[in-house]
């Protein structure tokens, strides 16, 4: 059976569409696994969030005046006292950070000096 020119226009025509058409599907594909790559790890970093929010807000209602015996219960004075000694405990600290600081102007001035 002979075919017609035609024809064989048309079927070529139709050959070359077809082709062109599997070349896009193949890119859809490419493209779509990509997509669900980045989908997995957005719905990963997702979760992670979420349950460093969860952690922050337990943290968030921990409240150390929650903890411990309840003010009605401690003996008087007692709260005066723990604030009396986180005061004196600060004043230490600061006092050790002035002298493991670093010098004074005036003190570099007086070294000078004698130095001469």
């Amino acid at each position: 059976m002979a075919e017609d020119p035609g024809l064989a226009d048309v079927l070529a025509e139709q050959r070359e569409l077809l082709s062109r058409l599997r070349a896009v599907v193949e890119a859809k594909d490419a493209e779509n696994q990509v997509l669900r790559a980045e989908l997995e790890a957005v719905r990963g970093r997702e979760r992670r969030l979420e349950l460093r929010l969860a952690e922050l807000e337990r943290r968030l209602r921990m409240d150390s005046t929650d903890s411990g015996p309840p003010a009605s219960k401690e003996p008087v004075g007692a709260r005066e006292r723990r604030r009396a000694g986180r005061q004196e405990s600060e004043r230490e600290r600061r006092k050790d950070r002035r002298r493991g600081g670093r010098q004074s102007a005036d003190y570099k001035a007086f070294m000078h000096r004698r130095a001469s």
